[in-house]
């Protein structure tokens, strides 16, 4: 995405377990899903690299709670 000219805008979709830099795949993500870690938001990274690095139009957010009220809605009202 970053190297490349593009004429249509670009998006990327972050998944439920980018919030906290796990995916389903991950061995321990259902400890980490229900509370079982504490677990840094990954957010302000995600949203630096998709704009600053990527250079993409548009982010589409999993609105999973409590993630997307508690980390995500916060960090763009900054802005």
């Amino acid at each position: 995405m970053r190297e490349g000219t593009y004429t249509a805008p670009l998006g990327i979709a972050i998944q439920d377990g980018n919030y906290i830099g796990g995916t389903g795949a991950d061995a321990h993500f259902q400890d980490r899903n229900e509370g079982g870690l504490e677990t840094q938001s990954q957010v302000p990274m995600l949203q630096a690299f998709a704009k600053d690095f990527l250079r993409v139009d548009y982010m589409f957010w999993v609105d999973q709670a409590p993630y997307f009220e508690n980390q995500v809605l916060p960090c763009f009202a900054q802005n």
